[in-house]
């Protein structure tokens, strides 16, 4: 089936070829990838609010991988978080190492720790491509729900169109009766 315009001021190929630049644009998406950072950002900032979490939990989670996330090294074992009683503490825990070492091994757990510590960043990385590949996931899925009710609405159109038009039929075949 195919309809043919015969006007002079119509430009058939013209208006095709705006469809069809409409059709790539569809093709290519409805948002950036940057944009969709950010609403991924702002679903994940609105969760966390309802949450009663920290308003700074999220920058500082971002941010500041020390605070949530240790770096260990041999040498971390033996360090302390004391002030100033804490440097000869550290003096005297450096000074009594090699007879620790004598008690325990720490080798094994430096290493277990370090493996965890880039398991931890390794999950905060692919958490954060999930969630902008689900944020990606659910506007498709947005549009193709418009998408599909727009089809609907076309199939009713063209549904009453066929209707109309077999009335006309029906009506032009049924003979004239003559009184």
């Amino acid at each position: 089936m195919s309809i043919e315009i015969e006007s002079k001021d119509v430009d058939v190929r013209k208006i095709m070829s705006e469809i069809r630049e409409r059709i790539a644009e569809k093709k290519r998406g409805l948002y950036t990838d940057e944009e969709i950072r950010e609403i991924a950002e702002r679903k994940l900032e609105a969760v966390l609010e309802t949450r009663q979490f920290n308003p700074d939990f999220l920058k500082d989670f971002k941010t500041k991988t020390e605070v949530w996330n240790y770096a260990f090294n041999p040498e971390t074992i033996y360090k302390t978080s004391r002030g100033g009683v804490g440097g000869l503490l550290g003096t005297i825990r450096n000074f009594l190492k090699p007879v620790q070492k004598l008690f325990w091994n720490p080798t094994p757990m430096i290493a277990a720790l370090s493996r965890q510590s880039d398991l931890n960043l390794y999950t905060v990385q692919m958490l954060h491509n999930l969630t902008l590949e689900l944020t990606r996931l659910n506007l498709e899925v947005q549009e193709l729900r418009a998408r599909l009710q727009q089809t609907e609405a076309n199939l009713e159109e063209l549904k009453k169109r066929e209707r109309a038009l077999e009335s006309l039929a029906v009506l032009k075949e049924q003979p004239k009766s003559t009184s």
